[in-house]
Order: C-alpha cells, then structure tokens, then sequence
C-alpha cells in the first residue's frame, strides 16, 4: 500500500515542463528528491514510447523513495510527453535550465525542507551542471557518476569495436580483414568534426538528423570542474553488468568532490537499474533492455539507496 499521493504539476521555465509530484502521507515538512532524466526521448517515468521501451524506473524510483518520507518530483523532458518545446533542439545547457526551473518549483513549496537532485546516466551530468549554479543538500548519481558524454560514448565504441573483431568464424575474419575498428573510428571523427564544426542546433548525417547543439555544449563542459564545486552529501551507484557507463567510475566521485562521498557497484545491475545474470553484448544491449524492462528495481540498489538517505537525511 501506497504511503504518498501524486499529482500532476506543471514546472513553469522556457516551456512549461508537466511532472508528477509525489507527497508522502504526513504533515511535513520534507525533503524533496528531484529526479533528473537520461539522454534520449524518455519521459518523466523512464519510458520512451519512440524506443518502444517501457521500464518505468524512474517511476519506480519515485515511489520506493517517497515511501521512507521523500516528496519526489519527475518532470517529461522539453518535446517529450505532456512539455512544451522540441526534443531535437534542446541542448545540454536547456536541460541544465530545466532542472534549475524545476529546482525553484521545490523551493517554493510550502513542504519542501531541503531539495536532492538523483541524476541517471546523462542526468549526473546534469545535476552537477545545476549544483554549480543552484547548490542543493544532497547528489545522488546513477550509472553515470564521473564521466563525460565523451568518455562514455569512446567506451561504448570501443565495447562495439571488441566484440566484432572478437566473433569466432566467418565474421570475425571478415571484420578484421575489412579493417572495421578504423572505419568505425574514422566515421565517429568525421561525425564529431561536422558537429564541433556547424552552429546548427539540428545537423544532417548519413539521412540522419542529429541534435549538434547538445553534442557540442556537453564536450565544451568541464564536468570535472564542477564536481569540486559539491560540498553536500553524494551517493554515487552503477551495476557490474552497465555498458553504457563505465562501473569503476564511481570510486572517482569521492575524490572528486569536496563533501562527503559514497561510491557503490552493484553487482549484476544494468544500466537501466535491474538485475541481469549474463553478460549482455552492447550490439544486443537494446534487445536485452527489452527483455528485462517489466523487472523490479535491482533490490541491492533499494537496499543502498534506502539506507544511505535515512541515514544522511
């Protein structure tokens, strides 16, 4: 049984951005957790109807949290759901813009005592953009802790390039014959040289519509220098099994920032938070969200999460 209700609220900044708002039963005040989307068309509960992917845990966050006495609020990105704007023009710095929009929202709500910002993938980067310019009193980072756009998309690449020159039979002998790592890594140059090259927010590649504007502003962004700018509380989280975001990374953020850090690998997680028990190529990594995505939150990380913020807060 539920311990909170939810409403629809609408976060007013650029465009205006629709949310859902979850209150635990009480009479406050509380602590609020604003949860902050990764990259891509995904909605306010972790759904992209566009990917035909549905596995609602940003929602699923959302409420294991507001059940130990967190207001929560998860907000559809600019062009995505019920917000206003366009998904394909929208740059890093927008969505930096949004999460300060919705960080006023909190602050400006009669039961709101003190804010945290729980960034996913993409969304880390993000939280600590917004810390820098709005401080907030805790950082909670999942699968993403630490790493650029840059690296990670250099690691997921690299994860590409290993599998196929590692395929037994015909196939790997055609893709080292064929030279495949270098044409990989030629294609991803020229793509990032048109980017870093044009002033266009929506650039043309291969009959592909690319978002250039947000490409460029997340490999002009130090990510590093702003994380010496946290002083709250942070909880860094990122399963064994991620092959978007790099594991180890999250034994960084501590040393990174200047308050006090906590860093976690969760065994058998994946990127989007379940639990996996084989290995998932990242050629197949789509097919296998697919295949997990009606599963639960991994219980290891509801078991931290719950842990770490009765005990911090």
């Amino acid at each position: 049984m539920a311990n909170f209700q939810e409403a629809r609220v609408i976060i007013e900044g650029e465009y205006a951005l629709a949310g859902t708002l979850t209150i635990p039963e009480g009479s406050g005040p509380f602590p609020a957790v604003l949860l902050v989307a990764g990259s891509g068309e995904v909605d306010r509960d972790g759904n992209s109807s566009k990917g035909k992917l549905f596995p609602n845990m940003y929602k699923d966050l959302a409420e294991f949290i507001s059940n130990f006495g967190f207001i929560t609020l998860r907000v559809d990105k600019r062009g995505v759901g019920e917000s206003g704007g366009v998904f394909l023009e929208t740059g890093m710095v927008d969505l930096v813009d949004d999460v300060i929009s919705s960080i006023s929202f909190l602050e400006n709500h009669p039961q709101v005592e003190k804010i945290l910002l729980l960034g996913h993938s993409e969304g880390c980067i993000l939280i600590t953009a917004a810390n820098a310019r709005r401080a907030v009193d805790g950082l909670i980072f999942l699968s993403g802790a630490a790493e650029s756009i840059e690296d990670a998309l250099t690691r997921q690449r690299q994860l590409v390039i290993e599998e196929i020159l590692n395929m037994k039979g015909l196939k790997g002998k055609l893709a080292r014959f064929l030279k495949l790592e270098q044409k990989i890594e030629s294609q991803a140059q020229k793509l990032t040289d048109k980017i870093m090259n044009s002033n266009d927010a929506v650039i043309k590649y291969q009959f592909q519509r690319i978002n250039g504007k947000w490409f460029r502003e997340h490999f002009s962004y130090d990510l590093f220098d702003d994380l010496k700018k946290v002083t709250c509380p942070s909880l860094a989280i990122t399963g064994s099994k991620d092959v978007q975001a790099t594991p180890e990374k999250v034994y960084e953020l501590p040393k990174l920032v200047n308050g006090p850090g906590e860093a976690h690998i969760i065994r058998n997680m994946d990127h989007l938070l379940k639990e996996v028990l084989v290995e998932i190529p990242v050629t197949q990594v789509v097919k296998a969200y697919k295949k997990n995505q009606n599963k639960p939150l991994h219980p290891e990380l509801k078991k931290v999460l719950s842990e770490w913020l009765t005990r911090v807060y």
